[in-house]
């Protein structure tokens, strides 16, 4: 006799969700940029998240600083080159709970590079929006370094200063709707 094991599907709510990124500029000062599209799915057992299937796809011309100059450098081959790759893909490898928070670990895809990924998640909770949708929260806050990724550009400045810091903060805020 088998037994099946049920899994839930979930997808990422765009509206009531936010990818952030960070970056030092002149090393003093942050200057931060949104990912306004992305969408995503997560495939897990029906007793949590434990052992999921996450899938996520940030779509790059949708990156916004609230400066047009500077968002159209970051699409331009200097940064992200969002002519040649226009997504930002991560994908699981292996997902674990440990106590509230949820380890995650996978294969991040950034102007073709691919580059393994670790990062904690924390969870927030589950509960029914005011439709009646099952709704679950997550956030996570992490750093990656831009080079890891061939986004290398930079500029000296004052003799011996550097423009833009290597490493990259990265913050998403997380609700997933319950679709199955």
């Amino acid at each position: 006799m088998s037994t099946s094991v049920k899994q839930a599907t979930w997808a990422i709510d765009p509206i009531h969700s936010t990818i952030r990124f960070d970056a030092k500029y002149l090393l003093i000062s942050t200057v931060s940029g949104w990912f306004r599209e992305f969408e995503g799915t997560v495939v897990s057992g029906q007793d949590g998240f434990c052992n999921s299937e996450i899938n996520l796809t940030i779509y790059v011309n949708a990156l916004t600083t609230g400066n047009d100059e500077r968002d159209n450098h970051l699409r331009s081959p200097d940064f992200f080159d969002a002519k040649q790759y226009p997504m930002i893909q991560f994908r699981s490898t292996t997902v674990s709970m440990q106590e509230k928070n949820i380890a995650v670990t996978g294969i991040l895809t950034v102007k073709g590079v691919e580059h393994p990924f670790s990062f904690t998640a924390n969870f927030l909770g589950m509960c029914a929006d005011p439709m009646g949708n099952t709704k679950a929260g997550f956030d996570m806050d992490t750093v990656l370094n831009r080079k890891d990724f061939n986004i290398t550009w930079n500029q000296l400045f004052d003799k011996n200063g550097l423009l833009l810091s290597d490493e990259v903060k990265v913050h998403c805020d997380l609700q997933l709707l319950k679709l199955s």
